[in-house]
This record gives structure tokens, sequence and C-alpha cells, in this order.
């Protein structure tokens, strides 16, 4: 899978998540936005949650919404008040990550 690839299949399952969820936002990033993904890459994707009253389980949640798009998708969820830049991981996702729409 190449990166055009992956981030169709992010695409579409952030498109599920919508359905669902309430996103202000979500990443491909990781080996795919970086452009160091091989054939055991998983696809990583940020989502950021307008808000979250348990974390746990909307990961949960997420997790199962994978089933029907592709099971390499590693959903992170973040709450909105929490991914800012003085939260190394999400300064991270944010430099290097590519903002799916």
């Amino acid at each position: 899978m190449d990166k055009r690839e992956a981030i169709l299949i992010a695409s579409q399952y952030v498109a599920l998540v919508k359905k669902i969820y309430p996103i202000s936002k979500a990443y491909l990033f990781g080996s795919f936005a970086k452009g160091t993904n091989d054939s055991d890459s998983d696809i990583d994707i940020a989502l950021i949650l307008d808000e979250a009253d348990d974390i746990m389980d909307a990961q949960v949640g997420l997790m199962k919404l994978r089933r029907s798009i592709d099971l390499r998708i590693e959903p992170h969820p973040f709450v909105f008040m929490d991914f800012d830049k003085a939260n190394p991981t999400a300064f991270e996702i944010m430099q290097n990550g590519i903002e799916l729409k």
C-alpha cells in the first residue's frame, strides 16, 4: 500500500466515524505520513473528539468501526482540549501529520 491509498482508506474511516462521534479534526500520522511505511505498517489516525465522557469507551468504539473499512487502521482518540502544542504527541501529529477532510 502506498501513501495515497493510506490517505484514501483513512478518509473513508473518518467519514464513517463522523457519523457517530463529534470530531473536530483527524490526521493520518506515523509511518505513512512520514513516508517510512513498509508492508507491515498500520494506518495511524489521530481523531480529535470535541468531547468524550470516557476516552477508553471511545477507543473501543473506534476499534470496532475499523472492521468495516480496514483492520490495519489504528485509531488514536484525543479530546479537543488536550490536543495542543504543549502535548508532545499532539505537537508531533500537528507538525508531521496529514489532516484528513
